[in-house]
């Protein structure tokens, strides 16, 4: 019964491990977590927002809004398919934020690596 508790506990954590890691995309510093793309951006919340909002519109996409804190920010807006996209913009530290793309119900890497390389161009 022991080892039955112990085999079931070592496949509980593989799964844990398996389901929550993300994963390194081809671009350096941006990572993959179940289709949303993260990055790190040195600029505070406010005008990382500002540049997502930036971003999107650049890129004619449509029902944009967007508001932000000096904490954290959103944007969102829809693709012509009327795929979602959402931006969430976190205080990461001192004048960096986090930077979270998620397009679509599950994804999509074209369009979130547009988005961020963008924000980073327009920052």
């Amino acid at each position: 019964m022991k080892v039955a508790l112990i085999w079931l506990g070592v496949l509980y954590a593989s799964c844990l491990l398996l389901f929550s890691t993300s994963c390194q995309t081809a671009t350096p510093g941006v990572k993959d977590s179940l289709g949303s793309y993260v990055v790190m951006v040195d600029a505070a919340p406010l005008k990382v927002t500002k540049a997502a909002r930036s971003s999107v519109e650049d890129l004619k996409l449509a029902d944009i809004d967007s508001f932000a804190t000096a904490v954290d920010g959103k944007v969102t807006a829809k693709t012509a398919q009327g795929q979602d996209v959402r931006i969430d913009v976190e205080e990461a530290g001192d004048n960096v934020s986090r930077v979270t793309v998620h397009v679509g119900a599950t994804g999509d890497e074209d369009i979130s690596q547009k988005i961020i390389d963008r924000i980073r161009k327009n920052v």
